[in-house]
């Protein structure tokens, strides 16, 4: 489930991007999305990294929102329909694919410690 959000989240950003190609938001990096092990098969070592990837991860992408967020008001008045529906979609797609991450580890966390 995981890999077909992912995808999809993937596509809608980069029909975004393309959809607003005069707009640069080259300096609003996003970080690549973090792998969450099998809470099955994890070793704790392994859990513990990916919270510490998981935790940086979102950090990276909150970072990456907010610039996107001052990109849109340095654009001002003179911000075209085309630029700030890219701008808004990247921005969601960023925030559907942050909390997918944050769901997946939480779920795998769950699955590790046996609750589920």
């Amino acid at each position: 489930m995981q890999r077909r959000l992912s995808i999809t989240t993937l596509m809608l950003v980069s029909a975004f991007t393309v959809s607003a190609a005069e707009l640069d938001m080259s300096q609003c990096a996003f970080p690549p999305m973090p792998e969450v092990p099998d809470g099955a098969s994890a070793t704790e070592e392994q859990m513990a990294s990916t919270a510490t990837a998981v935790r940086t991860y979102v950090g990276e992408t909150q970072t990456a929102l907010t610039c996107l967020e001052d990109l849109e008001k340095s654009l001002g008045e003179d911000i075209t329909a085309d630029q700030r529906a890219s701008i808004i979609g990247s921005y969601n797609a960023h925030v559907d694919e942050m909390s997918a991450v944050a769901s997946e580890y939480n779920r795998e966390v769950r699955v590790f410690k046996g609750e589920e």
